[in-house]
This record gives C-alpha cells, structure tokens and sequence, in this order.
C-alpha cells in the first residue's frame, strides 16, 4: 500500500474511487466500508482505491466538550490494519484548525474532484467532513448528483441488534468488556509502547514484568489482569499484563502497564512491545504477603497458559 502524508505531496489519478474519515477504531463496520471501497473499484473498473484519513485525531485538535481524546488505534496502527485489507493507497492528512475550517464543499471539488481525480465514493452510514461537519452523506449525494460522482452509503455493522461503533468499544474497553470490544473490532486490542526501567519489584518475586509506555492519547483498558500475547524482537509470547496504580501493598502510585512474557529472559529496555489483549482474568487486588502474591500471580500465569492453548 502506498502512504502519502500530506495534501501537499498528494497526486492525481484519473479513475480514483475514495473513502474519507478517521477510522480510528478500524472495526468490524470500518472493515466493511473498506471491503466495499475496495471491491467497488473492480466493479466500476476504476484505478485506485484511496482512503483518506487524518493525523492528528480531529478531537484532538477541536477539544469538543472538553471530552478527552481515547484513539483506539495509532496512525501506525491504522496504516497497518489498511495495507492488511487490500486498500491501493491512504492519504494521511495533517489535522489543524486552520484544515477544520474548510467548507465541505471547496473540500469535495477542489480536493475530491481536482486534486485526486475522484470518480466515486464510499462512505458510511454517519459520515460527515468539512467545517462543523455540514457534509453529511445528503450534502455530499448533492454535490456528487452535481458532478456525475456515484456515492454509495453502507449500513451500520450490527451484532445482537446493536450497532458497532468505536465510542461503543471505547466504553467496553474502559468497563473490562475485554470479549465485548475484541468482538466489535474482529480482532485483539493491540497496544504498543517502549519499555522502561520500573522498581524491579516483579523480578525480586522471581517474574519480570516490562513496564510499558503507551503513546500519548492511546486508549488503556481498564485497570485489572489480562491474559495476552506480545510481540518483541520479531518473536511472539504468550504475556499476563497487568494494568494499574501498583495497589498490592500500598494506596496510590502511578498507572502503570505491566507485562510478564511467559518463557522468557532477555533484557528488553528500550525496545518496542506490542500486546495483543485476548481475555481479562481478575481485577486488581491487595494482599497481605508476598506469599498470597506470589501464588496469584502462579494463577495468573496458568490461566494465560489455558487461554493461549
């Protein structure tokens, strides 16, 4: 897959088919858009299937409602997931206030139309682009009916009669919903982070854990055990990741990702870690002696072991 970062350095092509959003939880309903983005341009005989997508989150930038910004997934990350489904090219474009304040329709024919030589879309049930979001799928059926530009809108994804959505995996995630929200995605929550020097506290109880940087704006599950697998050096292993504020002994502390690789002793300071999150075990707790934590995390241990199996 080809990535162009920027509009800048973006190019035009005659026979384009386009989809445009943040697609930053990448789910099972983003994945059918794409699908459909992407066997639409075999049926109309077009050249080109282009995502475009932005960096930074929009949220970011905007700060609507003063919400907080969870991104399911990084650029990197959705980079990735786009080039795994088949998609021809992505157009990463840079976010900023300035971008926020272009109107939806300057936007779909100077860029849409001239700039990428757009010849028809895919977009889904809820979308909407330009200032204050006026492009919703109406406005850009109107313009498109304009332009000669066939616009296909593709239904919301629904599972047990509710429809997925990435604020619903945001909150299933931050509720230990660990089943629910890998459900949603179709596939395992992935958070990456380089590892840091800790307190060593977990290889004094004889298992080392690596304590893992998310980048910033990165959704963290919940606090508790989760049983997972990471992937460092090129090599996968099975992983009890612990999330939390360290509460074992004392009150407080800093939330912290913490990840034991199961059969391995390497030192890994500094290095990349990838954990795919499969299950949650148990919530956080408190014990009385090291004893009462070591045999929990001997438990722990054995019920990633059976998960991974």
């Amino acid at each position: 897959m080809k990535v162009t970062r920027g509009l800048e350095n973006a190019s035009y092509k005659q026979k384009t088919i386009t989809t445009l959003g943040s697609y930053d939880g990448m789910h099972r309903g983003h994945v059918e858009i794409l699908k459909r983005l992407i066997d639409k341009k075999t049926e109309l005989g077009l050249d080109r299937s282009l995502v475009l997508t932005f960096d930074p989150h929009p949220q970011e930038i905007l700060h609507k409602n003063n919400t907080r910004v969870d991104l399911l997934t990084t650029i990197d990350e959705r980079l990735t997931l786009l080039e795994k489904i088949g998609v021809d090219e992505t157009l990463v474009i840079r976010f900023s206030l300035e971008f926020a304040k272009t109107r939806y329709d300057d936007f779909f024919r100077d860029i849409l139309i001239k700039g990428l030589g757009t010849k028809a879309m895919v977009v889904g049930f809820n979308h909407a682009f330009g200032q204050n979001r006026e492009g919703d799928t109406e406005h850009l059926k109107s313009l498109a009916a304009e332009t000669n530009i066939t616009v296909e809108e593709v239904p919301p994804l629904i599972i047990n009669r509710v429809s997925v959505s990435s604020t619903k995996i945001r909150h299933a995630l931050l509720e230990g919903n660990l089943e629910l929200a890998n459900e949603y995605l179709g596939r395992s929550y992935e958070l990456s982070g380089i590892v840091e020097q800790g307190d060593k506290l977990g290889r004094m109880l004889g298992f080392p854990t690596a304590n893992i940087t998310s980048p910033k704006h990165k959704l963290v599950p919940s606090d508790g055990v989760y049983a997972a697998t990471s992937e460092v050096k090129g090599k996968s292993y099975a992983a009890a990741i612990s999330i939390g504020t360290r509460q074992t002994f004392m009150t407080g502390g800093e939330r912290k990702v913490e990840a034991h690789l199961l059969d391995f002793d390497d030192d890994i300071y500094g290095a990349e870690v990838k954990v795919l999150f499969l299950s949650y075990i148990r919530p956080q707790a408190k014990f009385d002696s090291f004893d009462q934590l070591k045999n929990q995390i001997e438990d722990d241990i054995i019920h990633v072991r059976t998960v991974i199996k």
